[in-house]
């Protein structure tokens, strides 16, 4: 596997300036439950996602990633770039379980992002949050402003939120994250979700191949995920 370098400032402003971007920012949790097979199967789906979206030339120039983990804090491991200079990083498992705090990070990047294609004129499509979870969040003393911010952005039509809970993840939290506590909630085994990353890349490409909304119908995903 190549090294991977840190990204330099023209490695992470956007390419293709006349065209119309998306951001896309992936949560993923590393906390200690992720140990052995499910945190492989996470560094290998964070692979998958670079590789698909390299084949599509398109979204390499007008799709702009970030990958933010989340265990007992939170790190930005890949801040954001286009799709054409993701490198995916190499993660390992261990601590408690801080979503909320990640949510609220990758809303900040995102607000950063758009003011970013704002500076240069870039028109861009409703930016998406994917995430991955194994469990339930441990950060309860920041669930409620979390919950009230990222409802504020669904609901405001500012960002497509995309949960998905593998293994033994608390569904009933997640969906209560969602708009009217009944939204879309994704589910999968801990040894087979890395597929759901093949699935964002490839609904990712559409959108930024298309002229029309954003929105990913559930039908589109791979058949051992569960909507739920």
């Amino acid at each position: 596997m190549e090294d991977r370098m840190p990204l330099n400032y023209e490695d992470m402003i956007p390419q293709n300036i006349g065209e119309k971007h998306v951001a896309c920012v992936l949560l993923v949790d590393i906390s200690g439950s992720m140990n052995g097979r499910p945190i492989a199967e996470l560094n290998e789906g964070l692979q998958e996602f670079g590789r698909a979206l390299a084949q599509d030339g398109q979204a390499r120039g007008c799709a702009d990633v970030c990958i933010i983990s989340f265990n007992s804090g939170v790190q930005t491991e890949v801040p954001f770039c286009p799709a054409s200079n993701y490198m995916a990083p190499q993660l390992s498992a261990g601590g408690l379980t801080c979503m909320n705090q990640a949510i609220l990070e990758g809303l900040n990047a995102i607000e950063e992002r758009k003011n970013l294609y704002k500076s240069y004129g870039i028109p861009y499509f409703r930016p998406w949050i994917f995430l991955l979870t194994d469990g339930e969040p441990t950060d309860v003393e920041h669930e409620r402003i979390t919950k009230q911010k990222l409802l504020d952005a669904v609901r405001g039509r500012k960002v497509n939120f995309f949960p998905m809970g593998i293994g033994n993840a608390n569904i009933a939290k997640l969906k209560s994250y969602t708009a009217d506590g009944n939204g879309m909630v994704m589910k999968a085994s801990e040894r087979e979700f890395k597929e759901a990353f093949v699935w964002l890349s490839s609904s990712i490409s559409t959108v930024t191949n298309s002229t029309g909304a954003s929105a990913v119908q559930p039908s589109q995903m791979p058949p051992m995920i569960e909507i739920l």
